[in-house]
């Protein structure tokens, strides 16, 4: 009996899903969601209600934006300053004055991390913000992402935190498990940079991460499989509120309208 529970379901079957509910590809960010919290994941892929930017999120962009012009932008371009401009556009409206501010500095800070951890020597960058396509065995429709440098010998995904990891984290690893495949004989490191300093952790034995991103597209199939609206799916599933996914009120309001609660 166990056997059945587990089978994949038919190619046919999931086709049938994916059109029901129009999902068109999954990716990193679609599967982890499912992982951790099912009620988020119904609001923001089947009722298409996403978060507004906010300080950290746009913080990341922004200092991903200021590395690339360290290797990419004009001899008078400063890859700090670039960054800061970035970071001020994306949140000039709808988003709190004092997170902002702490924001920018960190903007600043990791930036500068980044290029001091090259020793100001950047390698030629191949590649960046590069579109990669993978099969999910079983799975008909791709689970794509998006490579953020492209070197020679490795793709490099940025992270910044302002605490430092001393290892690649589980959700990461699964992300990167999808990199590896779509990235021939390179390899896949995770740069992680904070205002204080910066690390750069190889990923290596990944089948067992990318099992797990596999099982949980599998899973969540199973789950769309039971329902024929999405109206069936949200009065099933149970919103933890008290999490960081929800920590927008906009998005908190939108849920409970959806959900009844």
């Amino acid at each position: 009996m166990a056997a059945k529970v587990f089978d994949p379901l038919p190619i046919s079957v999931i086709e049938e899903i994916c059109a029901r509910f129009k999902l068109k590809h999954l990716s990193h960010s679609n599967l982890d969601l499912a992982r951790n919290d099912l009620g988020c994941w119904v609001l923001r892929y089947l009722y298409k209600v996403y978060d507004p930017g906010n300080a950290a999120m746009e913080r990341g962009k922004a200092a991903e934006h200021g590395c690339w012009v360290a290797h990419d932008g004009g001899e008078f371009d400063d890859p700090v300053e670039e960054a800061v401009k970035e970071f001020n556009r994306a949140t000039a409206l709808g988003v709190n004055g004092e997170a902002r501010d702490r924001e920018r500095e960190n903007v600043k800070a990791m930036v500068a991390q980044y290029v001091a951890f090259f020793d100001g020597e950047l390698p030629k960058l191949e590649g960046y913000q590069r579109r990669v396509e993978v099969e999910i065995p079983g799975i008909p429709i791709p689970c794509m992402g998006y490579t953020d440098f492209d070197f020679a010998e490795a793709v490099v995904d940025l992270k910044t935190t302002t605490r430092l990891p001393s290892a690649i984290s589980s959700a990461h690893r699964r992300q990167g498990s999808i990199y590896q495949r779509a990235s021939g004989n390179r390899g896949v490191d995770f740069l992680y940079v904070t205002p204080k300093k910066a690390a750069r952790y190889p990923l290596e034995n990944s089948d067992q991460d990318w099992l797990e991103v596999c099982e949980t597209a599998h899973r969540l199939m199973r789950f769309l499989d039971k329902f024929e609206t999405r109206e069936e799916a949200a009065a099933v599933v149970i919103p933890n509120y008290d999490t960081f996914y929800w920590s927008s009120p906009s998005t908190r309001e939108k849920a409970r309208e959806i959900f009844g609660y």
